[in-house]
């Protein structure tokens, strides 16, 4: 009789255990998907900035393209509009990837989407900062061959922008792009792990 007893109150309480670890598990569970969820809210919006900020942006290019006369300032003036509808497309397409993404279906399968779309985004920005620095190459060497064309002011100006562009450009890789990604990676593997645990 007693036995019988310890048998239920050790099965009670072998269920509690039970209980209390999905419960555990399904409490981590939704708080790595809301990580994961801020970090591509973020990713997103900033996508869209990134698209306003470059629609803006080309028509003031040919505004200023009037008042473009010699033939380097015309391939620069090329350069830049290349880069700024590449900028434009690859927006489109990440943010297309990006919207596949839903937390509500396979963890797997947005493991798969958000690792594709790192691949795609650190190719875009090594392309970018290619293409930006071929441009202030450009700039430069127009203006060391003919320096008496451009006051000391406006060499401050341009010289200055320099660090400035890497300074950010550096922020928006690591900090915005690489941080929100890899955020989103680790929460998932970890949200994989809690769904299918190792069989000992």
């Amino acid at each position: 009789m007693e036995l019988e007893k310890l048998k239920e109150i050790w099965t009670s309480l072998d269920n509690r255990i039970q209980e209390q670890e999905g419960l555990k598990a399904a409490i981590i569970k939704e708080m790595l998907l809301n990580k994961s969820d801020k970090a591509l809210s973020r990713l997103i919006n900033y996508g869209y900035f990134g698209i306003v900020l470059i629609t803006s942006t080309i028509p003031l290019l040919f505004w200023a393209f009037h008042f473009f006369h010699a033939t380097m300032k015309t391939i620069i003036f090329s350069i830049v509009f290349l880069l700024l509808i590449w900028g434009l497309v690859g927006g489109v397409i990440g943010l297309i990837k990006l919207h596949a993404i839903d937390f509500s279906k396979s963890v797997s399968n947005n493991i798969a989407i958000i690792s594709k779309y790192k691949i795609f985004y650190k190719r875009g920005t090594f392309i970018t900062y290619l293409i930006v620095t071929l441009v202030i190459v450009l700039y430069v060497v127009d203006y060391f061959l003919l320096p008496f064309k451009m006051d000391l002011w406006r060499w401050a100006v341009v010289l200055s922008t320099i660090p400035i562009g890497i300074a950010g450009g550096y922020w928006e890789y690591k900090r915005m792009g690489m941080k929100n990604i890899n955020s989103i990676i680790n929460s998932l593997e970890e949200v994989k792990e809690l769904e299918e645990p190792d069989d000992l």
